[in-house]
């Protein structure tokens, strides 16, 4: 689509027929020959990129609004080739190029005024920290168990929990049950389902190094945020493949408190019927707050990362699931409205709920190093540059909790068999998926 020809009017007044690159001020127009008296040395690039598959495309912006006078930026042919190189977008992001066409076409303005010709400095490259949805995992168990199962199918296995077993995730893989608790154990949840004289115990990481092993220790990982989300409430939707906040009843809503980004305290709607903004009228669908996690392996054998999407589900009456093509416009409009603040507050919300509000999440699975310890504090790196806009740079207070002498003692690993848990599952473990890839 070809920009329009008030448009392009409009871009060259503004620019002062010269290239709004810093420092840059080349004029635009050159003498030629007699045949062609004036060379354009001008060319109007996209701040935010013409197609979506472009430089800096990813936006939600019309094709019309590309083309805006708004939307461009002058330069000469040497500093728009720059900007649209192979790595620049990370230096030249949108909301650079838009503070540089701003500085240049004031500048223009008041040179234009007689006032003065120097031109207004850009934002400063700062030095800032960006924080991700992954929550490092600081220890996992030291060994994984097997032995032959005594029950054909998986479904009939239902361990018993008592004192130093809160927890009993497994899985059935060809003919044998693999586990984090120590299957020799005569006084172990698994004692009646396996033959424990042929236990083999191996070390985690050596499962890590093999790719089908691999994938059956991310199964049983999985399988212990199973049990984790269920002990806290929470409902599998396995078609979706994520956890979600149910109602006590069809119709009814719900609250949680947790702790926001910047406040001790607060209530969040988990499943709530939204109303029209006009008029107030309650809608015909509910929403409910879900998230997607999973354990990945990145940067090497030692890298564990627990991953948070927080993601809604979409109900007719807090209980029964709509159609997948009544879902999706939903959940993408509400999705488009979270700008980079709001996914953080969102991230917030279920790490908070996750690890109760302490420094950690804790799953045990026996004595000494069988637990799975993840830090709630989320991952983050320092980065240099240009920053984002003022209005968007919103504070973050609650980047980490502070232990008290229980979460200390329960990471430790000091609280072994000192509770018991009896309550059953909300859901089976045969709810999950049966396999997942690393």
């Amino acid at each position: 689509m070809s920009i329009p020809v008030a448009q392009q009017r409009m871009l060259l007044q503004r620019s002062g027929n010269v290239c709004a690159f810093p420092d840059c001020r080349l004029l635009l127009t050159a003498e030629g020959t007699p045949d062609d008296p004036v060379v354009v040395l001008g060319e109007m690039a996209h701040i935010v990129g013409e197609s979506p598959k472009g430089p800096r495309g990813e936006s939600d912006m019309t094709p019309e609004q590309r083309n805006m006078a708004s939307n461009l930026i002058l330069l000469c042919n040497q500093h728009h080739q720059l900007i649209d190189s192979k790595g620049a977008e990370a230096t030249y992001t949108v909301q650079r190029l838009l503070a540089m066409k701003e500085a240049h076409e004031h500048w223009v303005e008041r040179s234009l005024q007689g006032r003065h010709n120097a031109a207004p400095e850009l934002p400063p490259i700062v030095h800032d920290t960006v924080y991700s949805n992954l929550l490092h995992v600081r220890q996992m168990p030291q060994y994984i168990y097997g032995a032959p199962c005594l029950v054909a199918n998986e479904r009939d296995v239902h361990p018993k929990t008592g004192p130093g077993n809160p927890m009993a995730p497994f899985i059935v893989r060809g003919g044998w049950l693999w586990a984090f608790q120590d299957l020799r154990d005569a006084d172990g949840p698994f004692a009646e389902f396996v033959t424990a004289a042929e236990t083999e115990q191996h070390l985690t990481v050596e499962f890590w190094t093999e790719p089908d092993r691999l994938g059956w220790y991310i199964a049983l990982l999985n399988r212990c945020l199973n049990k984790l989300t269920g002990r806290l409430g929470l409902r599998y939707d396995r078609a979706h493949q994520r956890y979600y906040f149910a109602p006590e009843a069809a119709g009814m809503p719900k609250e949680v408190s947790y702790r926001p980004l910047n406040r001790q305290k607060a209530t969040r709607s988990v499943v709530w019927q939204p109303t029209k903004q006009a008029t107030g009228e309650a809608r015909k669908y509910w929403l409910h707050r879900a998230v997607n996690l999973r354990f990945i392996q990145a940067g090497g054998q030692a890298g564990w990362f627990l991953s948070i999407r927080p993601e809604l589900r979409v109900t007719s009456d807090g209980l029964e699931s709509l159609d997948g093509k009544q879902i999706g416009r939903r959940v993408t409009r509400k999705k488009s409205r979270l700008f980079n603040y709001d996914l953080l507050g969102e991230v917030q919300f279920w790490r908070d709920f996750l690890s109760s509000s302490t420094p950690q999440i804790v799953m045990a699975f026996g004595p000494g190093r069988q637990r799975i310890l993840i830090s709630s504090s989320m991952s983050s790196t320092d980065v240099t540059w240009p920053g984002i806009p003022e209005e968007h740079a919103m504070p973050f207070k609650n980047v980490e909790y502070v232990d008290d002498l229980f979460t200390w003692a329960e990471a430790e690993g000091l609280l072994d068999g000192d509770e018991e848990s009896d309550e059953p599952e909300p859901w089976d473990d045969d709810d999950l998926e049966e396999e997942n890839t690393p």
